[in-house]
């Protein structure tokens, strides 16, 4: 195994990127049937983060430190379940929250698989599920990579890597 890129800021490794893309594509086609496309990744400081669901696990690569986020405004979650179930829901039930949190479990698993094979070492951790009209400010000391991630023309989410 290789040891962990040594770059000033790992949000900048494209195979960092490239993993989690690849855990968002694989989890969403194995679960809910869906291909998703990308928008343009951006690297921002003070990042916030808005919506009405949202997937949180904490990421630890000794020396990093870092937090994975799936941001889902209404009409995109209740879209992957209805793609996952095969119901129509209009409202975030906790159904809906219990598969933000396992979605958001199997992107980061199958991400860090990736990682770990390349060096990184990322610990095992359980995710969160936020619930409600949010604003999430990341840590001013750290900066976010931020991938829109679109369902269709007009649906889409958000995946926001920081590191610190």
């Amino acid at each position: 195994m290789s040891a962990a890129p040594k770059l000033e800021n790992p949000l900048f490794d494209k195979r960092l990127l490239n993993a989690f893309a690849e855990g968002v594509s694989k989890t969403l086609q194995m679960m809910a049937n869906t291909t998703v496309t990308y928008g343009k990744p951006t690297i921002v400081t003070n990042y916030v983060l808005r919506g009405e669901v949202a997937g949180v696990v904490g990421m630890t690569a000794p020396p990093l430190r870092g937090t994975l986020t799936l941001g889902f405004p209404k009409n995109s979650i209740l879209l992957i379940i209805e793609n996952m179930l095969g119901e129509k829901n209009t409202e975030i039930t906790q159904e809906v929250c219990d598969a933000v949190g396992e979605l958001t479990n199997m992107i980061y698993g199958t991400a860090k698989t990736t990682l770990n094979q390349l060096g990184y070492n990322f610990e095992m951790a359980l995710p969160t599920v936020i619930h409600g009209q949010f604003n999430m400010t990341t840590d001013s000391k750290g900066a976010t990579l931020v991938l829109p991630v679109k369902l269709s023309p007009t649906d889409e989410f958000f995946v926001g890597i920081s590191v610190s």
